[in-house]
């Protein structure tokens, strides 16, 4: 265990998520929205007041700089957000109030996990590395302050500078410390190598020794290359369709470097990434290494061990085919995969895209809608919950 990890401890939440009732008392499914988007930017006061004076100075002098999310790519709107997302502070997902008042109450939502806009920026592709590191640092101050101890029902990831590990660790173990909320943390699927690498161990054995998820949600990553593997897209359409591209190299990379073996207790979340694709992935993946294991001895079992064993998902954006025999069916090879317990709702507020609870197609079992409603995120990130409707 590295000198950081051994000074601090994880904190455990032992809060208890109230009950959700309906209209005139009828009990109902509890939901846990796994993917819910903070906003805020650097230049505004709610980071501002938490960034060190150099970090001030530099942007004063050089303003905010150009690639800070990255590649320039065709743009929905802006933020991709929801008509009706927009505050009074004109930012959607920048009030914390109207967020839960739109969201967790408005739809009798138990806990919504915070995956900040501040943990897709593009650390140090043209900025010196000290004001990623500030920059950072200040949207978990922001996120704490703003959103945590606002509402109970806020649960948020951490945001880190994945390049470099050292500082990435340390903002970890501060932020475990600061507020027993912060309940994963947050990385982009863009980062400059694979995340297998054993450059980024030092975050994965931060993830293990602190019991957090490691989430990999879209976006980021200019440093990487064109925003897909053929060059950068002209339209919003191939972007948005083609968010789930990096997760293959992903989740290879992980299985076939060792760091699963490495890290056994290692815990991975798809944020915003689909998930029908991880069945056909992981025969794919059996069958490379049925042929090709003598490069990889290290293994100790098959890669689907590894995929059903080591990673959940998120269902925004919700598999939609038009015939809902095929979504039974797709969602049979899921379970089929072992991934039965792995699936977990996410909304995706404020973005257009957004999907409530009821985008859950109904006429599945009501164990099922338990599980991916609910049941799913309460056991793997703690976050107890009374559900009234058994």
């Amino acid at each position: 265990m590295s000198k950081t990890l051994a000074q601090s401890e994880s904190t455990t939440s032992t809060r208890v998520v109230p009950s959700r009732l309906a209209d005139g008392g009828r009990s109902v499914l509890p939901v846990i929205d796994c993917d819910v988007h903070p906003m805020a930017s650097p230049l505004s006061p709610d980071i501002w007041k938490f960034l060190s004076d150099p970090t001030r100075q530099y942007l004063r002098l050089r303003g905010l700089p150009v690639n800070l999310l990255g590649p320039q790519i065709p743009q929905q709107r802006v933020f991709a957000h929801r008509l009706d997302s927009v505050p009074p502070n004109g930012t959607p997902g920048g009030d914390e109030a109207f967020a839960r008042a739109q969201l967790l109450d408005e739809l009798d939502i138990d806990a919504g996990i915070l995956n900040s806009f501040g943990g897709l920026i593009d650390h140090g592709a043209n900025y010196p590395i000290a004001v990623g590191v500030d920059l950072i640092r200040a949207y978990n101050e922001w996120l704490r302050e703003s959103w945590l101890e606002k509402d109970s029902r806020w649960f948020a990831a951490i945001c880190i500078t994945p390049e470099q590990p050292d500082e990435a660790v340390a903002e970890i173990a501060r932020c475990v410390k600061a507020h027993e909320r912060f309940n994963q943390i947050l990385l982009s699927t863009r980062i400059q190598q694979p995340i297998g690498n054993p450059r980024y161990w030092p975050i994965l054995e931060a993830a293990e020794h602190f019991n957090l998820p490691l989430a990999f949600h879209v976006g980021g990553g200019s440093r990487s290359g064109p925003f897909t593997p053929s060059g950068s897209p002209n339209y919003y359409f191939e972007v948005h369709t083609g968010f789930v591209n990096p997760v293959y190299n992903l989740v290879s990379s992980l299985i076939f470097e060792g760091a699963l073996e490495r890290f056994p207790k290692t815990k991975i979340v798809m944020a915003e990434l689909a998930w029908s694709w991880a069945a056909p992935f992981a025969w794919r993946l059996d069958g490379s290494w049925r042929v090709l294991r003598d490069e990889v001895p290290h293994l100790r079992r098959k890669p689907s061990e590894y995929l059903a064993e080591h990673f959940w998902f998120t269902t925004q954006p919700m598999e939609e085919p038009e015939n809902p025999k095929v979504f039974a069916q797709i969602y049979e090879q899921f379970e089929n995969a072992g991934l039965h317990d792995r699936l977990m709702y996410s909304s995706d507020y404020p973005h257009w895209d957004f999907d409530a609870p009821e985008a859950l197609p109904a006429w599945l079992p009501a164990s099922t809608r338990r599980k991916i409603l609910g049941a799913n995120a309460s056991q793997l990130y703690g976050i107890p919950v009374h559900d009234s409707s058994r």
